[in-house]
């Protein structure tokens, strides 16, 4: 299969489980959202977002999911937020939670490869969060757009798993045994038919997808190929996942997620495409 393959069969399976995810946690989302200034970051993110500065700022949410992060930097006073993501269900439901709580940001349902010149230069950050580098089929090809997409000196950031975790078991209890069950080198998809409502726990008939699992080196090699300078690598014992709590809770100081902040280049007013200031003349925002 080809990449558009790929993401389409993706673009399914989320729009499949997306209803079970409302139905178990939209009233909690739109409540929490009512509360003006709401943050749903915690520490170590929040601590390390605060640092970047979020006041003023472009930002831009790929692979944003229900999208509640980026209300959240809103909330903290940054200045146009634009939030993307493949799953038609996704979107249409977090455009209802922003209308409903009367929080200013857009919205574009697309596939991240498919986005347009128009968005050349124009954001002070792209922001990632948990789940969106594992669907994605070509990691080297993302960081160039994430060059593209941030202005001269913008900054790249993701608070993710850490890659370590793909080799452990997954949901385990106070019994379960601490041990390597899946390769850590995985190069081909993951094809998957079980269900994604990690949230409600329901069964349904999932469509098929396709899961990626990189290595820290790939992550870090993709960006610097792409002239993005790594500034901050951190790695936390907290699980984001719902699936290490387990481990989290036994103590046992195994890296389960981190946090990495990469900087585009600022000398390119050389190239044909950018005005005096190294802004993009393509940007529309």
């Amino acid at each position: 299969m080809n990449l558009k393959e790929i993401t389409e069969k993706n673009r399914i399976a989320w729009n499949a489980v997306m209803p079970y995810h409302q139905t178990a946690k939209k009233d909690e989302w739109d409540r929490n959202f009512r509360q003006p200034g709401y943050i749903i970051q915690q520490e170590p993110e929040l601590g390390k977002l605060k640092e970047l500065g979020i006041a003023e700022k472009k930002i831009i949410h790929l692979c944003c999911n229900n999208g509640r992060e980026l209300l959240s930097l809103k909330n903290l006073g940054a200045d146009y937020c634009l939030e993307v993501d493949i799953s038609d269900a996704a979107i249409k439901g977090a455009k209802e939670r922003a209308s409903v709580c009367n929080i200013a940001v857009e919205y574009l349902c697309s596939d991240v490869y498919d986005l347009g010149d128009e968005y050349t230069g124009c954001f002070d950050l792209v922001y990632m969060t948990i789940g969106g580098l594992v669907w994605l089929p070509d990691i080297k090809r993302f960081f160039a757009l994430v060059n593209r997409l941030l202005k001269p000196g913008g900054k790249f950031f993701i608070y993710d798993s850490h890659p370590f975790t793909n080799i452990l078991p997954w949901e385990g209890d106070a019994d379960t045994k601490v041990e390597i069950v899946d390769p850590y080198f995985h190069p081909e998809a993951w094809e998957w038919s079980d269900g994604m409502d990690y949230y409600g726990g329901a069964e349904y008939d999932a469509p098929v997808h396709y899961e990626f699992t990189y290595t820290l080196s790939e992550i870090m090699m993709a960006m610097i190929a792409n002239q993005i300078t790594i500034k901050f690598m951190g790695e936390y014992e907290k699980d984001i996942s719902f699936g290490f709590e387990w481990l989290e809770q036994r103590g046992m100081k195994l890296p389960l997620s981190y946090i990495m902040i990469g900087q585009k280049q600022k000398e390119i007013e050389h190239e044909d495409r950018t005005n005096k200031t190294g802004r993009s003349t393509n940007c529309r925002i």
